[in-house]
């Protein structure tokens, strides 16, 4: 039988140790994941595992559909036709943001001012407060939607509110814009080849103000340009153009003066000249009346709220929000208060992660973005054994 050869152990070539290594801190690493992670491990899968168990899927929890109980709903800021509709729309302005609602309290804070309330919110980092305070600064704070006037009054028809808005309009205690294609209209698709087809166009928006707040507006604006031109060392040209707008805001609110019910003007209205109309557009209180080219040169002006277009951004993206949650779902329908999850969001531990403080809601409340929706027809409410369930109603 052959012999075989093999080296000596104590000739053979071993390779020096690297300073990677010899590190005791790779070392304690190393050793720790050994000793700590696959007990670790074990413990979260069993956690995980029992957490499935217990809680319902986001996925799970719309295979059944929802049992309606009735359609006799009772809203949280529903109000009776015996109740003025100047005390719905304080209703809306009082409770727009979470935080200083009174129909909730799910964002508990502290503090005598809004800015106080903001910055004693917990989970919310001090930046993102700081861009909560900035865009709520730059937002209208005395506009609503007759889609939300409808909703705060559910047991009456949309007509008992027209005729609410029109009687207070003629006496001059609100205002109506018309915003030309300024909301969105979401037509889901019947056919079953489109079924989660979502299609999305616009429409005409009406903004209801008080008119007391529409002219401070107005009022503000005036004292300041008169304020600037007390300055003596004002160059002329400054002063001819601070002059004209001056001039454009006294025809314009003495002919709203006139004019309770007026939501359009042409440019020879009021006596306002082409410059102090150019004045009046720039500063966002006349708006072209539509795109289409027929009207664009008859020179037609919508009247229009400064800075409108961020409260319909807000509104609008509320709306989209809402649809595109429940068109995913096979019945298109959540409870509310699965809805309200889904807005803010749910971390791990059960607790909120405040995504509706952030862009682009910055805390509106999830109520006037239900009451938008439900008074545009675009969902519909009614109450189940376990709580108000909303559906979407397929209606553009």
């Amino acid at each position: 039988m052959p012999l075989q050869y093999s080296p000596a152990k104590t000739s053979k070539i071993s390779k020096k140790p690297s300073a990677l290594s010899k590190s005791p801190i790779k070392k304690f690493q190393k050793d720790v994941k050994k000793i700590i992670l696959p007990p670790t491990r074990v413990y979260d899968n069993k956690v995980s595992k029992q957490q499935r168990l217990e809680s319902p899927q986001p996925g799970n929890a719309s295979e059944d559909k929802l049992v309606v109980k009735d359609y006799n709903v009772q809203l949280d800021y529903q109000l009776s036709s015996k109740q003025d509709i100047i005390i719905a729309i304080d209703t809306i302005l009082e409770n727009r943001w979470s935080e200083n609602t009174k129909l909730h309290n799910r964002y508990p804070t502290t503090g005598a001012t809004t800015k106080e309330r903001i910055l004693n919110l917990k989970g919310i980092s001090q930046k993102f407060k700081i861009e909560i305070i900035r865009f709520r600064k730059n937002l209208p704070d005395s506009l609503i939607t007759t889609t939300q006037l409808y909703s705060i009054f559910l047991n009456q028809n949309n007509t008992f509110v027209d005729k609410s808005l029109e009687l207070n309009i003629r006496q001059g205690r609100l205002r109506r814009f018309v915003i030309s294609n300024a909301s969105p209209v979401i037509l889901r698709s019947i056919n079953k080849f489109q079924q989660n087809k979502v299609t999305y166009g616009f429409e005409n928006v009406d903004l209801i103000v008080k008119t007391e707040a529409y002219f401070k507006l107005i009022q503000d604006a005036k004292a300041s340009l008169q304020e600037d031109l007390q300055d003596e060392q004002l160059p002329d040209g400054l002063r001819g153009k601070k002059t004209v707008a001056l001039s454009s805001l006294t025809k314009f609110h003495k002919y709203l003066q006139h004019s309770p019910a007026a939501i359009s003007m042409t440019s020879g209205s009021g006596d306002l000249t082409q410059e102090e109309t150019t004045h009046l557009m720039n500063s966002g209180f006349l708006t072209l009346a539509s795109n289409h080219l027929n009207e664009i040169e008859s020179n037609e002006y919508a009247i229009s709220y400064p800075s409108c277009g961020t409260y319909l951004k807000l509104v609008n993206a509320g709306r989209s929000w809402l649809v595109k949650i429940l068109s995913k779902l096979k019945f298109k329908e959540l409870l509310e208060e699965q809805i309200v999850s889904k807005w803010q969001g749910i971390n791990p531990q059960g607790d909120s992660k405040m995504n509706n403080f952030r862009s682009p809601f910055y805390g509106y409340d999830l109520n006037w973005v239900l009451a938008d929706a439900l008074g545009a027809g675009v969902i519909e409410v009614f109450n189940t054994p376990v709580g108000r369930g909303w559906r979407l109603t397929g209606k553009v």
